[in-house]
């Protein structure tokens, strides 16, 4: 007996809430065990970066502890370096903060004071509880918070990180054990890797670009602490769309309280133009299409993630995204997705549709 086409749309229908219903499980789920989801996601992700060192101490004959001893070694190394210069650039922060203080209070005294005189009271536009000392006070306090959440998170990373890299020297041999059919699926996660490492190797390194033409820059125009700009641009370049306005707002306030508003102009200038050179068209050209998502995505998937799991989820917005959009392009159901993501038409012509089911039903029931 032929289902009618009612009994159908029913059940495409019944499909497509159970399908929204376990979307909104997943998306709690992740909510809720962010805690202990961000620092496996943020272990997983560079332990996909340190793969190439790994794998060639591998090939080079090295010991699996050794290689992942060594491995580890650079990667703390490499973390010490930018440590160690952002806890000086802070040291002399914190040493000439009251002086600056001092200086920002006059130049805003005399800022809302200029205004006033042209009929117009900045602090009508400013909530009440921004007007008081306390509260620059209050907002420190939340952040050295936050810095010490992410202090006690790092434990967690590094020995999540310790044990992925153990077990990633010993999954070849795992899968030979496996039979065909479930090592050929396995498999089909290797590009995945492949072009995560591309991606984050491509976006570290123009980072780095960024973050020392940001320090060039900012030293140029005479600002003070050129180093902690320039990492604060490395570490916000890694945020998609508003990563380089993020990292302006530091030195731009700071040439304001040095000098006047029209140097914060030219740190904004600067910035801008740092960003679009490097990040908005050599960067691009770089990586290419295979993990390009469109504008409208990767906004999107930043609000999303960042919702989600908070600034290490903004940081990694974009290769969790372009890994679901890779995932994506491997399924014969859900290919046409990876084609709306993606950031340009797709070189090639649309999967063939499936057979509509409620079409079937009518010409079965004509026949």
């Amino acid at each position: 007996m032929v289902p009618s086409v009612m009994d159908q749309r029913s059940s495409a229908g019944q499909r497509a809430l159970v399908g929204a219903g376990a979307g909104v499980l997943i998306v709690a789920g992740l909510k809720l065990a962010a805690p202990l989801l961000v620092p496996i996601a943020f272990a997983l992700f560079l332990g996909v970066l340190s793969q190439p060192l790994l794998q060639g101490l591998l090939r080079r004959r090295v010991p699996v502890a050794l290689a992942v001893f060594i491995t580890m070694l650079v990667l703390a190394a490499v973390a010490a370096f930018f440590g160690l210069l952002l806890l000086g650039s802070l040291g002399e922060l914190r040493e000439a903060g009251p002086t600056y203080y001092a200086e920002f209070q006059g130049r805003i005294s005399y800022t809302v004071e200029w205004w006033k005189g042209k009929g117009i009271s900045i602090l009508d536009w400013m909530p009440v509880r921004y007007q008081r000392p306390e509260a620059i006070v209050e907002l420190a306090g939340k952040a050295i918070k936050e810095i010490l959440s992410l202090a006690s998170q790092v434990t967690i990373v590094l020995l999540t990180l310790v044990f992925m890299l153990v077990e990633a020297a010993a999954l070849p041999a795992k899968l030979d054990r496996l039979a065909t059919r479930y090592r050929s699926a396995l498999l089909r996660v290797s590009p995945v890797s492949r072009e995560l490492q591309r991606y984050l190797f491509i976006k570290t390194a123009m980072s780095l670009a960024i973050g020392l033409v940001a320090a060039l820059w900012v030293a140029v125009l005479g600002i003070d602490f050129p180093v902690l700009w320039g990492i604060v641009a490395f570490a916000c370049h890694f945020i998609p769309n508003v990563g380089a306005l993020l990292a302006a707002v530091p030195p731009m306030l700071l040439a304001f309280i040095q000098f006047d508003l029209s140097k914060s102009f030219a740190v904004l200038l600067g910035y801008l133009v740092i960003g679009t050179l490097l990040g908005n068209l050599l960067e691009p050209t770089l990586l290419g299409r295979r993990l390009g998502l469109s504008t409208l995505v990767v906004f999107l998937s930043l609000l999303f993630w960042g919702w989600l799991w908070g600034p290490i989820g903004m940081l990694l917005s974009v290769p969790l995204t372009g890994t679901i959009k890779i995932l994506l392009e491997n399924s014969k159901s859900y290919g046409w997705i990876a084609i709306l993501l993606d950031s340009s038409s797709p070189r090639g012509a649309l999967p063939a549709p499936a057979a509509d089911p409620l079409a079937e039903g009518v010409a079965s029931d004509r026949g």
